[in-house]
């Protein structure tokens, strides 16, 4: 009876760690996206000054 193994299984070390494999690349993901540019990416909030109380406001001034 032969043990068939997955790709994993057999890139492990002797300490059971992963052997990375030639190319760097793990073939099981695709990779991410590219990043968005600057200007495309969605505006997450915008602090204004009258967001903070005035005495902090005021003591904050040099």
């Amino acid at each position: 009876m032969s043990k068939v193994h997955s790709p994993v299984e057999e890139r492990l070390g002797p300490a059971g760690d992963v052997i990375p494999t030639n190319d760097g690349r793990d073939a099981r993901t695709a990779g991410g996206e590219p990043p968005e540019p600057v200007e495309k990416r969605p505006n997450v909030g915008q602090v204004k000054p009258e967001d903070y109380p005035l005495a902090d406001r005021k003591a904050s001034q040099p």
